[in-house]
């Protein structure tokens, strides 16, 4: 499925509200259900399924897995 931009903004911004270093969106490609989103200061892996969550319901998308995802971002 080919999501709208805004998807990944808000997921980055997300991100961004535990772990200041994650940066702003830029970029995103998808291989074997992972999605690599690039940002501004580093990178970080997502499953397919929560960026689903993140369209479908955001609330989805629990506290402790934010911040599972956000302490996973690799710096650049």
């Amino acid at each position: 499925m080919n999501y709208p931009v805004f998807i990944f903004h808000e997921l980055v911004l997300r991100f961004s509200y535990i772990n200041r270093q994650v940066g702003r969106y830029i970029s995103n490609t998808v291989e074997d259900g992972i999605i690599l989103i690039r940002t501004t200061s580093g990178k970080i892996s997502i499953a397919q399924e929560l960026l689903e969550k993140q369209y479908r319901n955001p609330n989805e998308i629990s506290a402790e897995q934010l911040k599972e995802l956000a302490s996973a971002f690799q710096a650049e």
